[in-house]
């Protein structure tokens, strides 16, 4: 029952749905966050659980079991320890509760430390991922040294879905600090027409449940930057509005003390503030267009810096783009992003320019399926709950990549295509358990007509 915003247990009925009681389960360690130790079930939602917790003990004996076999001789005990919660996300959930906010030196991990972590995260991105890696390496000396002034910030190029907000997320967690993340479009340099732009320290605060030393180490992402410069804007009101958020910006992440309000600290008495001097401000945007300001300056003309302007050709648009910028230095693309219309301050105050490649077949491949957090891993999940396999055809992977490589829009739409084509399978079957393996068939043609989901009915697994 809940009661005042809070679950309250019922004396002999159900924790989760108020009928008549049947068995217990306990949860010594913690891993359902709940306010009491054991939870009393419905006949129901106790199968549910019994069956679940039996195939969830199967999965992770064998992922277990695998591991220490394949296990390296020289594996130290921080790496096996970061090894097991990938595997047991609930894991590190439970670890941080003891230990929020790692306050070992983070100085001593290297640059091959950094790419390794990413890349057990971020698909393809292998240089930017070693940029990445030595100028987060490079900030975190400087900061060591106290020589903040010179902490090097990171502006990330690249169209959506390329992992821009999951490359500063896995450095976030790498480092063990708070991480905040914010779009640009949602500033305005007095906060009367948008969010002030110091709300997203706000958000870091709330994020470390107030821990100073944490905040003021953390890593502040800023996404869709290239929306508040002049590119596309022709002298209007809005123009100066974002020139305004960008000054105000440039206070923020040179250094300055951001007052939190009574409002976000829940504290009464002197004022908190956390200052901004030693905190890693990332930025990122597609900036489209601004590969014709670079390839201008390269040389380039004609068909070398654009194509025509059609959907088949925006992954061929985004590719060239990559390309171009591999090949401008960093003075060229200093110059090219202030002519975009980024002010010369701000855009001085980013030490290093990566620029992320659209994903190909192959690595948007790897996202739709190997990742624990790909879309078809959580469907399967989210089925087996209500006892049935669900199987995405050959058919359906090779055209949902086909689509997404076409649209331009990387990992995003992966998500999107997947829940739109199992929508009518879910509505059907999800929520009335199942106690047969019974198979549910996804195929290409559920792209477009969800409906069209294939059930194979299976024999009963009760003795289970």
């Amino acid at each position: 029952m809940i009661k005042h915003g809070v679950l309250v247990e019922q004396e002999g009925k159900c924790f989760l749905c108020g009928k008549k009681g049947f068995k217990e389960i306990k949860d010594d360690v913690g891993i359902l966050d709940l306010p009491i130790k054991k939870l009393l079930l419905c006949q129901e939602h106790y199968r549910v659980f019994h069956v679940g917790n039996i195939l969830g003990q199967f999965q992770l004996s064998n992922i277990l079991l695998s591991f220490i076999l394949n296990l390296d001789d020289e594996v130290t005990g921080e790496e096996l320890r970061e090894k097991l919660f990938e595997m047991v996300p609930s894991a590190k959930v439970q670890f941080q509760r003891i230990t929020p906010f790692d306050k070992t030196p983070a100085s001593r991990l290297s640059p091959k430390d950094f790419f390794n972590s990413l890349s057990k995260k971020v698909v393809g991105q292998e240089e930017a991922k070693k940029r990445i890696s030595i100028t987060v390496y490079e900030h975190l000396r400087n900061i060591k040294l106290d020589n903040s002034k010179e902490k090097y910030n990171i502006l990330l190029l690249g169209p959506s879905g390329s992992g821009k907000t999951l490359i500063i997320n896995s450095i976030a967690e790498q480092l063990s600090v708070p991480f905040a993340a914010s779009d640009a479009t949602g500033f305005s340099p007095t906060g009367f027409q948008g969010a002030d732009v110091d709300s997203v320290v706000q958000d870091l605060y709330l994020k470390a449940n107030g821990d100073l030393e944490a905040i003021e180490q953390g890593i502040i992402f800023i996404d869709e930057i290239d929306k508040l410069a002049s590119f596309h804007s022709q002298g209007t009101r809005t123009e100066a509005l974002h020139t305004a958020t960008q000054s105000s910006m440039l206070k923020l992440i040179e250094g300055k003390k951001v007052r939190i309000p009574q409002s976000v600290t829940g504290r009464e008495g002197a004022p908190v503030s956390v200052d901004t001097d030693k905190m890693l401000f990332c930025f990122g945007g597609a900036f489209n267009g601004l590969h014709e300001i670079v390839g201008k300056k390269l040389g380039f003309k004609g068909s070398k810096v654009s194509l025509k302007n059609d959907a088949s050709a925006d992954i061929e648009q985004q590719i060239k783009s990559f390309e171009i910028y591999q090949l401008a230095t960093h003075e060229i693309m200093v110059e090219s992003l202030i002519e975009y219309g980024l002010s010369t301050e701000l855009v001085g105050r980013i030490q290093s320019i990566v620029a992320l490649s659209p994903l190909q077949y192959d690595e948007l491949k790897t996202c739709l399926l190997d990742l624990q957090s790909s879309p078809t891993v959580t469907q399967s999940l989210l089925f087996a709950e209500s006892g049935y396999e669900i199987v995405f055809s050959d058919d359906f992977i090779d055209e949902t990549i086909n689509r997404v490589m076409k649209m331009g829009t990387g990992t995003r739409a992966l998500v999107s295509m997947v829940k739109k084509a199992v929508s009518q399978a879910a509505f059907d079957l999800l929520g009335t358990y199942n106690d047969e393996e019974s198979k549910i068939i996804i195929s290409s043609a559920c792209l477009d007509s969800p409906s069209k989901y294939e059930l194979i009915e299976g024999t009963s697994i009760s003795d289970l």
